[in-house]
């Protein structure tokens, strides 16, 4: 007959082999919910962009409206990360790194706010606008250059006002060329340099001109007026 200690042991390897057999003890299965999500897309703050396409894990979930809304339901489970990317329209560029969007579940105190979640989505335009704003002490007929080019003259009020598109970060050389107005002075104004930021921006130049007064034609020396010899007869 089996001893009772040989017994036992084998209940407790019977019982090891059917655990192993089964996988273990199972793990419950987190639960999936519903997640309203609200994206904003922006081209500078405050400033919203349309036609901004959402993505979430790859997979397309919106296009921004005139509003730069997409309004949209998430699922998975609570406290799950999305991978958020965004392509922006032509003339704006998007980060090249995803966003990462953490599903939580929350309420607002307030009863009157709208719930769920919401995310930024940034698109910096490739362009920006750049006023030049010239104005001198009412000189009129200037010519105004930018990098050596003549882009406008001054009005009768002695203003000139120039608008360009470029690039973030390109440089400027505004420059004034009175040479065609003899009578003022300085001739050529020392120019000024500006540089475009990653905003739209306005630049000003103010010179002050003098008109210089017309020489006097130089005066003629007269001679002495001589004096006619008196002769004195002696007696």
């Amino acid at each position: 007959m089996t001893s009772p200690a040989r017994r036992n042991a084998f209940v407790v390897l019977l019982t090891s082999l059917l655990l192993g057999a089964c996988g273990g003890p199972q793990l419950p299965q987190q639960q999936t919910a519903t997640f309203s999500v609200t994206f904003n897309a922006e081209s500078d703050p405050g400033q919203p962009l349309e036609g901004v396409v959402v993505k979430a894990n790859g997979r397309e979930v919106g296009r921004s409206d005139a509003f730069g809304l997409v309004q949209t339901m998430l699922r998975g489970p609570e406290g799950a990360g999305v991978q958020i990317t965004h392509e922006c329209p032509e003339g704006y560029t998007q980060p090249t790194d995803p966003q990462t969007l953490r599903l939580h579940s929350f309420r607002s105190l307030d009863q009157s706010a709208r719930g769920g979640l919401s995310m930024a989505l940034p698109c910096v335009p490739t362009e920006r606008r750049v006023a030049f704003v010239v104005r001198t002490n009412g000189k009129a007929d200037i010519p105004v250059r930018i990098n050596g080019e003549e882009v406008a003259r001054t009005n009768a009020a002695g203003f000139a006002y120039v608008v360009r598109n470029s690039a973030p970060g390109a440089t400027f050389r505004v420059s004034l060329d009175a040479s065609g107005q003899p009578d003022l002075r300085p001739q050529n104004p020392p120019a000024q340099q500006f540089t475009l930021g990653s905003r739209d921006d306005v630049f000003v130049m103010s010179q002050q001109f003098e008109v210089e007064a017309p020489r006097a034609a130089p005066r003629r020396r007269r001679r002495p007026r001589q004096e006619p010899i008196r002769i004195i007869r002696i007696n």
